[in-house]
């Protein structure tokens, strides 16, 4: 069995070179035709404003999506902060399993604690404040009954407060603050975690635990695995990926997972 994991796409009609990046992963990724599951840690796409939102350039990615699940691959959905008002008609259009933040991956030797991230930054009170708002079944339901017109405004103020939020806070502010980390995993019986978010893919590793940090597409294309107890990430820039496909990604990091 090989588990394939991405986050922060930030899909949109804006980069149709991304689309088409994914596009050409979903395929190749059938083609292998493994014993394989494929998690999507959140912000897959730059924003969702509802499930009866149907756009033309987002019908070719659910037919990817759609075409992943049927091959036999097991697709799993997690939300993220762009993409948290994803929903069950989505998830039934594309074959996905929703899973919730801080789920625990068991394997052959070990367990994975998997989940976006941007629970970890806590030291950036202001965006905490906005995501318990967000993420709250009312304000939810509340936007959801807006016409498509008024979501499709909201959703561009968001992203450009999102932006400018950014350039007036340190990068140590928007990075997850270790011993939220820590605890997350100390709760769950856990030494390994694989998450988002942050756009700094790398991989930490302490005498305590191992953190998995995803790559955000880009300028780069990011694809992470694991297999037989190794986490691997590989990377390749975009232009490459769309010319050469996956024979075209470059691994940056390997480590073995802790054994909890």
């Amino acid at each position: 069995m090989i588990r394939y994991f991405i986050s922060d796409l930030h899909l949109s009609d804006k980069r149709p070179d991304l689309i088409r990046a994914f596009i050409q992963m979903s395929k190749e990724l059938i083609s292998r035709d493994e014993n394989a599951e494929l998690f999507i840690l959140g912000d897959f796409y730059e924003a969702w404003i509802g499930d009866d939102y149907q756009a033309d350039w987002n019908t070719q990615i659910e037919n990817a999506l759609a075409d992943i699940s049927r091959s036999g691959i097991a697709l799993y959905f997690l939300h993220g902060n762009r993409d948290f008002l994803i929903g069950s008609d989505w998830i039934n259009r594309v074959g996905a399993k929703l899973i919730q933040e801080q789920t625990i991956l068991p394997l052959e030797s070990c367990t994975v604690l998997l989940t976006h991230g941007d629970e970890y930054c806590i030291e950036d009170t202001e965006y905490q404040a906005f995501r318990k708002t967000v993420r709250s079944s009312a304000w939810q339901e509340h936007i959801l009954a807006m016409p498509l017109e008024q979501r499709i405004a909201l959703a561009a103020q968001l992203r450009n407060d999102s932006k400018s939020m950014a350039t007036e806070k340190s990068m140590a502010i928007m990075d997850v603050t270790p011993s939220a980390v820590e605890d997350s995993l100390s709760q769950h019986n856990c030494k390994s975690v694989i998450h988002g978010h942050t756009h700094r893919p790398d991989v930490h590793k302490s005498d305590r635990y191992l953190r998995c940090v995803l790559g955000d597409w880009d300028t780069f294309v990011w694809l992470a695995s694991i297999k037989d107890g190794i986490y691997s990430q590989s990377k390749s820039l975009v232009k490459d990926f769309n010319q050469n496909g996956l024979a075209g990604l470059q691994e940056v990091h390997r480590k073995t997972l802790l054994i909890c």
